[in-house]
C-alpha cells in the first residue's frame, strides 16, 4: 500500500509522516518512509534548481514528473511487492498543486504525470499560508519574498482543496496540535489498512 502525505510548506507533513511510520511499526506493520523530491540524480537537480531564482517552472514540472516515475518504479513499487506499506512525504498531488499553480496549466501537469500510479490513500494536512509561513519564520526571508510565497501558497492551497473536493485526498485540519493531527491521520490509515486486510480492526491501537 502507498500512503501519501501532502501539504503546503509549513503544514507539518514530514513530522506527521515520520510519526505515522513509527506508529505503524508499533502495530506490527512493515512500513517505510520515503519522500519527494528524491535523493537521486534527478531529485538533487530539482533541489538545486529550486534554490535558484532563475528556475523555469515548466522544466521543473518535467523534472518532478521524471523523478517521480523513477521513484515509483525503482523504490515504491518494489517495496510494495515485498509487502511493505510505503508512506511518501509528498507524491503526485504535490506536482498538481505546486507546478499547476506556478505554470498556470494544471491540465498539462496532470498529463505529464499520467504514468504515476495514484496512491492508495492520500492525506492532505491543511493549514493557511499565514500559518505555514509563520511556522517557517525562523528562516530569514525578505518581506518581498514572504509576500510572493504567500501569493503562491494561496494558489497551491486552492488546488489542494479542489482535489479534496474531488475526492482525491482526505483533508485533515493541520492547525491543531501535532498529536491531534496525528490522531486523525492514524485513523485514516488504520481504516485503509483494515479494509485491505493488513491490520486487525480489534487489535489496532491497543499497543
Amino acid at each position: 500500500m502507498l500512503i501519501a502525505i501532502e501539504g503546503i510548506d509549513g503544514a507539518g507533513k514530514t513530522t506527521q509522516a515520520r510519526r505515522l511510520i513509527r506508529w505503524l511499526k508499533s502495530e506490527g506493520v512493515n512500513a517505510c518512509y520515503t519522500s519527494e523530491p528524491t535523493n537521486s540524480v534527478l531529485g538533487r537537480l530539482i533541489k538545486k534548481r529550486l534554490r535558484s531564482k532563475d528556475s523555469d517552472h515548466r522544466l521543473d514540472a518535467l523534472l518532478f514528473a521524471a523523478d517521480r516515475l523513477e521513484h515509483y518504479h525503482g523504490c515504491i513499487e518494489p517495496r510494495i511487492r515485498k509487502g511493505q506499506v510505503v508512506v511518501s512525504d509528498r507524491y503526485v498531488y504535490s506536482s498538481i498543486a505546486y507546478q499547476g499553480a506556478l505554470t498556470g496549466d494544471v491540465d498539462w501537469v496532470w498529463a505529464i504525470n499520467k504514468w504515476a500510479p495514484a496512491p492508495d490513500v492520500a492525506i492532505y494536512v491543511d493549514v493557511s499560508p499565514e500559518v505555514g509561513l509563520a511556522r517557517l519564520s525562523n528562516r530569514k526571508i525578505s518581506e518581498k519574498t514572504k509576500y510572493e510565497r504567500m501569493e503562491t501558497l494561496s494558489r497551491v492551497r486552492e488546488l489542494y482543496l479542489k482535489m479534496c473536493r474531488e475526492g482525491l485526498l482526505i483533508i485533515v485540519d493541520g492547525e491543531r496540535t501535532v498529536e491531534e493531527v496525528q490522531g486523525d491521520i492514524r485513523r485514516i490509515a488504520m481504516d485503509a489498512l483494515v479494509r485491505a486486510g493488513l491490520l486487525e480492526a480489534d487489535t489496532a491501537g491497543r499497543r
